[in-house]
C-alpha cells in the first residue's frame, strides 16, 4: 500500500481544483505574506528600537507571518481543515496585539518579555547538572551532550537574564511568576499573571468575543481532534468520512485569514509608521479588495466516502 487510498487522500484532485477555481485566493494570500515580510523591517526602522518595538514585530508580527505563510502553503496543497489551525494562531495573535495596544502597553510588554526571559532561563536550567529543573527534565536531558563552551555560553546568558530580572519594573513581575513557579514548577501564560486574563476573556474585553465563539472555539475542537462532525458523519449501517483534503472549503477560510491579516498590518502601521495607514488603504482598494470580496460559485465532488 505505498499510495494512498484516494477517497481519502486525492493529493491531484485537490491540487488541481485549486489551480483551476481558486488561485485568486491563494495569490492574495500570498502577497499578504509578501507585504508582511517588508513591514517588519520598515516599521522597526521607524520604531524606538525598544522592547515594546521587539515584542510586537519581532515576536506578534513574525509568528503571525509564520503561520500566515503556512497557512499560504496548506491552500496550494487543497488542505483546508488543516489551515484552520494557523487561522487559530492568526486570531490569537491578532486579538493579543489588540490588546496589548488598547490600554497599559508598557506594562503588558513587560510581562511578555519577562515570561520569555523567564522560559529561556528555565531551558537552560534543564541543561545544568544539579538543578531541579535538570531533575525534571532527566529524560530529555540524557540525550544532549554539552561542551565546556556551550555550558558556559549557558551560564553566562542565565546570569545576563538575572541581572536583567532583578531591575524595576522586571523584579516586581519576576516575583509574581515565580509565586507561581516555586510550588507548580511551571508559568502560566503571561497575559493570566498580567491580570487572569484567557484568551476568551481578552476577546470579551475587545467586543470580539463573536470572533472567540466562531472561529477560535470551533477551531479548537479540530487542533485538538475532539470535533467528530468535522471528518465525518455517521448513520445506522455506515460512516461517511470526509476527504482529508477539501480544496472547495478555500472561499470559507481564506476571508477570515484575509481580515485577521489586514487588521494586524494596520494597527502595526498606525503604532510606527502612521503616515502610511492611508496608501495601504488604497492599496487594498487596488491590489486586493476584487479578489478578497470575491465569491465563488464552485462545487467539488466527491464531498465524501462510504465505508
Amino acid at each position: 500500500m505505498s499510495d494512498s487510498y484516494e477517497p481519502i487522500l486525492d493529493r491531484h484532485f485537490a491540487t488541481q481544483a485549486v489551480s483551476n477555481h481558486f488561485e485568486d485566493a491563494v495569490s492574495l494570500i500570498k502577497e499578504f505574506v509578501n507585504y508582511g515580510t517588508f513591514l517588519i523591517p520598515r516599521a522597526f526602522r521607524s520604531s524606538p528600537r525598544d522592547i515594546k518595538a521587539v515584542c510586537l514585530i519581532f515576536v506578534q508580527l513574525h509568528q503571525f507571518l509564520t503561520h500566515l505563510d503556512g497557512f499560504a502553503l496548506l491552500l496550494a496543497a487543497g488542505n483546508c481543515l488543516s489551515s484552520t489551525l494557523q487561522i487559530r494562531s492568526l486570531l490569537e495573535i491578532s486579538h493579543s496585539m489588540e490588546w496589548i495596544l488598547s490600554a497599559d502597553t508598557d506594562t503588558k510588554v513587560n510581562y511578555l518579555y519577562t515570561y520569555n526571559l523567564r522560559k529561556r532561563k528555565h531551558w537552560n536550567a534543564a541543561l545544568t547538572p544539579g538543578t531541579p529543573e535538570a531533575a525534571r527534565h532527566a529524560d530529555a536531558v540524557a540525550m544532549v551532550s554539552l561542551t565546556p563552551i556551550q555550558m558556559k555560553e549557558i551560564s553566562d546568558q542565565t546570569h545576563n537574564i538575572d541581572e536583567i530580572l532583578s531591575r524595576s519594573p522586571f523584579d516586581v513581575i519576576n516575583a509574581k511568576f515565580e509565586h507561581h513557579y516555586s510550588p507548580n514548577g511551571y508559568d502560566k501564560p503571561w497575559h493570566e499573571m498580567y491580570d487572569g486574563s484567557s484568551i476568551r476573556r481578552i476577546a470579551k474585553n475587545l467586543n470580539r468575543e463573536k470572533e472567540y465563539s466562531y472561529i477560535y472555539s470551533p477551531y479548537s475542537g479540530v487542533t485538538h481532534a475532539s470535533d467528530m462532525w468535522k471528518s465525518l458523519i455517521c448513520n445506522d449501517q455506515h460512516i461517511e468520512v470526509n476527504p482529508i483534503r477539501e480544496p472547495g472549503n478555500i472561499p470559507h477560510v481564506v476571508p477570515i485569514a484575509g481580515t485577521f491579516t489586514l487588521r494586524v498590518y494596520r494597527m502595526i502601521l498606525q503604532e510606527y509608521r502612521a503616515g502610511e495607514v492611508e496608501n495601504f488603504a488604497r492599496k487594498y482598494l487596488s491590489d486586493w479588495r476584487e479578489r478578497f470580496m470575491k465569491r465563488y460559485r464552485v462545487e467539488l465532488f466527491p464531498r465524501f466516502t462510504t465505508i
